[in-house]
């Protein structure tokens, strides 16, 4: 059984339905708001664009617009900006260019704590994953080396090869001379030969 590879397949299926459930709460939480939609108003003393969260602020920009106290400009994304007229129009013209090119910064921003909620909890089970089973890989008895095992087992083999029919280790030399000594230890025995030339000298 891998268990590293079950529990690889685990984390990762795991994490493919959190990401899924996150980005649905997220487009459900974000579909229809700020920054994908909604009212901006320009305020020059902030030089900014603040969103305007109640239902009430639309009336009174259509109010304003039929007065001509307010300048209205809808963008394709279904967002609106709402700025004083009187700051001319062409720079009304430049902070409606601006309003449109920040868009893309404005949805990061929304979306940064979504990316955070559905990235960070499956990076945590990963680690620590990983950390348990470095932990429990310490406990694993070290296998020993395919070589020194191929290597035992010819040392093995050798040495049964070396054995007599009884099983007792082969002599190293040959004992089947006169004697049922080796030859060399026979060779320092007195020669019968100068035993007979010393005698027949006496």
């Amino acid at each position: 059984m891998n268990w590293s590879k079950g529990l690889w397949r685990g984390w990762l299926a795991a994490a493919l339905l959190w990401v899924a459930a996150v980005g649905a709460f997220a487009a459900n939480d974000l579909q229809g708001r700020h920054p994908f939609a909604g009212l901006y108003a320009f305020s020059e003393a902030k030089d900014g664009f603040l969103p305007q969260h109640y239902a009430a602020d639309e009336a009174v920009v259509v109010d304003g617009v039929r007065r001509g106290v307010v300048a209205r400009t809808d963008f394709a994304d279904g967002t609106t900006l709402a700025a004083p007229p009187d700051l001319g129009e062409e720079r009304l013209r430049r902070i409606a260019d601006r309003f449109w090119a920040e868009r893309w910064q404005r949805r990061a921003e929304a979306l940064w704590p979504w990316a955070a909620r559905a990235a960070v909890p499956p990076l945590l089970l990963l680690l620590s994953g990983a950390f348990v089973l470095w932990i429990a890989r310490g406990f694993r008895p070290v296998a020993a080396p395919v070589e020194t095992v191929a290597a035992e087992r010819r040392a093995a083999e050798r040495v049964e090869e070396e054995k007599g029919e009884d099983g007792a280790p082969k002599a190293a030399f040959n004992t089947r001379s006169a004697g049922g000594l080796p030859p060399f230890i026979r060779s320092l025995g007195p020669d019968p030969k100068r035993r007979r030339v010393l005698g027949a000298g006496r």
